[in-house]
C-alpha cells in the first residue's frame, strides 16, 4: 500500500488549534463528474471533486503514458473507494480491515489496483485549508503509484518511489495549468496552495517516508517543468544530512548576522566587487516588513519584535532565510546587477545550501518561509508567486551563487 499522508489527522488538529482558516479557496472543477462510479460514495461535494480529479488524471495518463512508456494506458481495474472513517461499522476498502485504518489518509492498493481516500477527515481538511488543488495533488500522487505498477517501477527504495509519485503529480498539474484538462482548472495562487499541501505532508524530523518538504517540492516541480519522462530519475535531497534533533536557536543568536555577511562578502569579492558589510538596524527608511534593505547608506533591517512570531511559529532557519534574502539584495546592488526576485531567491537558496550542519528540519523551515513570504523576493521588481520563489530558491541550492549570477 502506497499512502500519501498518515499524519493528516495530526496536521488537521494542529491547524485547527493554531489558526482560524480564511474563506476556502475557490473550486477548480468546471463542471464536476458524478461520483456514482466510486464505491461507498455519499454523492456529496467532496466525492464529486474526487471523482472529477481521478477522471481527469486517468484522461491525462491515457495520453501521457503511451508517450512516456510506449504502451497503452489501462484505467484502474479495482476502482475507487470513498471511506467514511467516522463510521466504524462501515465496509472497509481494499488493503484495510477497518474503515478507521484509512483515517487521515489516501492510498493506492497495489494488490487490487485500487485507490481509497478518507472523505471525512482528510479531503475536507485539505479543501478547507489548501483548496481543491490540494485534493488534485493527493489523488494524482496516488495514481502515480498505479503508473509505477504498470511501468514495472513499483519495486525500489520507498522514498524514491514517493518522490517519483510527487513528480507524476506535478506533470499532471502542469497539464491542468496549461488548460488541457476536461474539467479541472488552476492558477498561480492555486499552485501555491498545492505546494503548501505538499510541505504539510513532509516527513517529521528523524523519520523517512515521503521526503522532506524540499524533497517533495523539488520532485513536484521537476514533473511540472519537464513532464513525466524524467520522473524516474528523481531522488531525495543530498543537501541536508539526516538528524534526529533539530533545536531552535534563540532569536538573539539568529540575529547575529556575521556569518551571513561573510558569505555574501565572498560572493561579491569573488566577482571583483568591493564589499562593505551593510549596517544593521531594526528598521531603515523606506523598508517595510520584518526585514528590509535600504541602499543609502547600505543597511539591512531586521526587526526583532516583528520576527519573533516567525521564529516561534516556523523556526530559526526561517528568520535566517528572511535576513539572508536582504543580504542577497545588498550583494546584487554592490555588483551592479539589476535585482530581480528570481536572483534574490536564488542567492538565498545558495546561501542556505552553503550553511554547515544544515539539517532537514532547517531546510524545511527555509522552504516554508520562501513559499509563504513575499519578503524573500521583495525589491526584485515584479512580485513573484510562491511557486516561482521556490523554483528560484531550488536553483540556488542546486547550482550555488554562480548559477544565480550568470
Amino acid at each position: 500500500m502506497r499512502a500519501f499522508g498518515l499524519v493528516a489527522v495530526t496536521i488537521a488538529l494542529i491547524i485547527s488549534a493554531c489558526s482560524t482558516p480564511a474563506a476556502p479557496p475557490p473550486g477548480v472543477a468546471e463542471p464536476t463528474v458524478d461520483p456514482g462510479f466510486v464505491h461507498g460514495t455519499d454523492g456529496g461535494g467532496t466525492d464529486r471533486l474526487a471523482a472529477t480529479v481521478v477522471t481527469d488524471v486517468q484522461r491525462y495518463w491515457a495520453q501521457a503514458y503511451p508517450e512516456t512508456f510506449g504502451s497503452p494506458w489501462r484505467d484502474l481495474d479495482g476502482g475507487f473507494f470513498s471511506v467514511d472513517t467516522n463510521n466504524a461499522t462501515g465496509t472497509a476498502p481494499p488493503c484495510a480491515s477497518d474503515p478507521r485504518e484509512v483515517e487521515g489518509n489516501a492510498y493506492y492498493c497495489q494488490s487490487v489496483d485500487a485507490i481509497a481516500w478518507d472523505r471525512a477527515a482528510l479531503l475536507p481538511v485539505l479543501r478547507e485549508h489548501y483548496g481543491d488543488t490540494a485534493v488534485a495533488v493527493v489523488l494524482s500522487h496516488e495514481i502515480g503509484h498505479a503508473v509505477q505498477q504498470r511501468a514495472g517501477l513499483a519495486d525500489g527504495e520507498p522514498l524514491r518511489l514517493e518522490s517519483m509519485a510527487d513528480c507524476y503529480a506535478g506533470s499532471f498539474l502542469r497539464w491542468v495549468s496549461d488548460g488541457r484538462a476536461p474539467h479541472l482548472r488552476t492558477s498561480p495562487d492555486r499552485l501555491d496552495d498545492a505546494l503548501r499541501a505538499i510541505t504539510v505532508f513532509r516527513d517529521p524530523v528523524g523519520t523517512s517516508g515521503h521526503g522532506t518538504a524540499f524533497d517533495r517540492v523539488t520532485a513536484f516541480q521537476q514533473g511540472f517543468d519537464s513532464g513525466p519522462r524524467g520522473c524516474t530519475q528523481v531522488r531525495e535531497s543530498e543537501v541536508a544530512e539526516p538528524t534526529d534533533a533539530d533545536p531552535n536557536a534563540p532569536l538573539a543568536s539568529v540575529l547575529d548576522t556575521t556569518a551571513i555577511a561573510d558569505h555574501f562578502g565572498d560572493v561579491v569579492t569573488e566577482r571583483g566587487g568591493r564589499w562593505v558589510p551593510p549596517a544593521r538596524a531594526a528598521r531603515c527608511p523606506g523598508a517595510s516588513g520584518p526585514v528590509g534593505f535600504c541602499p543609502s547608506p547600505p543597511t539591512v533591517a531586521a526587526d526583532p519584535a516583528a520576527l519573533a512570531g516567525t521564529h516561534d511559529d516556523v523556526g530559526d532557519q526561517a528568520v535566517t532565510t528572511l535576513i539572508a534574502s536582504r543580504y542577497a539584495l545588498a550583494a546584487l546592488t554592490e555588483l551592479g546587477h539589476r535585482p530581480t526576485g528570481a536572483a534574490i531567491s536564488c542567492l538565498t537558496g545558495a546561501f542556505t545550501a552553503a550553511q554547515p550542519h544544515l539539517s532537514p528540519g532547517d531546510l524545511d523551515e527555509a522552504v516554508r518561509i520562501v513559499l509563504e513570504s513575499d519578503a524573500v523576493s521583495r525589491g526584485g521588481g515584479t512580485p513573484m508567486s510562491g511557486f516561482d520563489r521556490i523554483a528560484s530558491f531550488r536553483e540556488g541550492v542546486r547550482s550555488g551563487s554562480g548559477g544565480c549570477l550568470t
